[in-house]
């Protein structure tokens, strides 16, 4: 069989009966007055407390909280019996909720909200009192108070439009919940919606939509190209047409110009012609023969041989 090990207070008291054995009635007087006072020094030094950093204490009159606040730093003392004191955390807290709403359109939408906050030291005791911890300020009022305006605020928008509006969307449920969680006692730091996500039946429809407008844009663009192709063809085409009514009027003009001169020249020359010049020019190509049959008695064609001519030329002797 164990035997149970003597425990720190056991050996103190057997060290004082053995000191008041030893001492006698009046030593053992003076010992209990000793221990008593030691006694008393440990219990008034259990009611000196600290803050720790981060968190500020809250007094308390017989359990009824005070309007006095302690910040850390420093050794505070509470009136024993009368006086305790409770912890109240100042730091940033971040509180996430899952939420679960439905579109204008009726399509049921997930997303998670995370509200960061802390309590300051002057709303410390409020918020005390009303909630004497966080966890009962998340499950009593952030959560429902975030659900509520996430609901609010996804049933304005189809479900495509929370995609295509998201920074609109999140910054109308940040405001609300800010403006919804100020009578509270906090100071509310920031909100931050997560991504929305849709069913699986909705995503996928959402997915083949933006397969389709992805090839509906491609085959816009190849028809663009095929436009742009038989625009460029016309416009080649055009051009070539311009080029040949360009060079054909040219031609045309130059023809013009040339049959002008042609019969510019032909009258000049008209003009220039006479009688005796054409028979000089017919004797000058002439090269001397005689047709060998002439019909008829006419005169020779370019030869005036009748003699009435003044100084005609005379017919060649036989």
């Amino acid at each position: 069989m164990n035997m149970k090990e003597p425990s720190l207070m056991d050996e103190l008291l057997e060290q004082i009966g053995s000191a008041a054995a030893r001492a006698g009635k009046k030593g053992m007087k003076r010992i209990f007055l000793g221990v008593g006072g030691v006694v008393g020094l440990i219990y008034l030094l259990s009611h000196i407390y600290t803050v720790p950093s981060g968190y500020v204490g809250i007094v308390k009159n017989w359990g009824a909280a005070s309007d006095s606040v302690t910040e850390s730093g420093g050794l505070h003392f509470q009136i024993p019996v009368k006086q305790t004191v409770s912890m109240v955390s100042t730091q940033p807290m971040t509180i996430q909720s899952a939420e679960s709403a439905s579109t204008h359109d009726l399509q049921t939408v997930s997303t998670n909200v995370a509200v960061t906050f802390h309590i300051a030291p002057g709303q410390a005791v409020s918020f005390w009192k009303d909630f004497r911890d966080l966890d009962n300020l998340a499950a009593r009022i952030i959560r429902p108070t975030v659900s509520n305006d996430v609901k609010a605020i996804t049933a304005d928008y189809n479900a495509e439009e929370l995609v295509t509006k998201r920074e609109i969307v999140d910054a109308r449920i940040r405001d609300l919940v800010i403006k919804s969680l100020m009578p509270y006692h906090m100071t509310i730091e920031a909100v931050n919606t997560a991504n929305f996500a849709f069913s699986k039946a909705y995503a996928e429809a959402i997915e083949n939509k933006q397969v389709a407008q992805q090839q509906a844009l491609a085959e816009t663009y190849n028809l663009e190209g095929v436009k742009v192709k038989s625009q460029q063809k016309v416009i080649d085409a055009k051009a070539q047409a311009d080029a040949d009514i360009a060079t054909a009027t040219g031609r045309a003009q130059s023809e013009i110009i040339r049959a002008d001169a042609t019969k510019k020249a032909n009258v000049l020359i008209s003009s220039s012609l006479t009688p005796e010049l054409i028979r000089m020019k017919s004797i000058e190509q002439w090269n001397g023969i005689l047709p060998t049959y002439m019909g008829g008695s006419g005169p020779l064609p370019f030869l005036d041989v009748s003699g009435a001519g003044k100084g005609a030329a005379q017919t060649p002797a036989n």
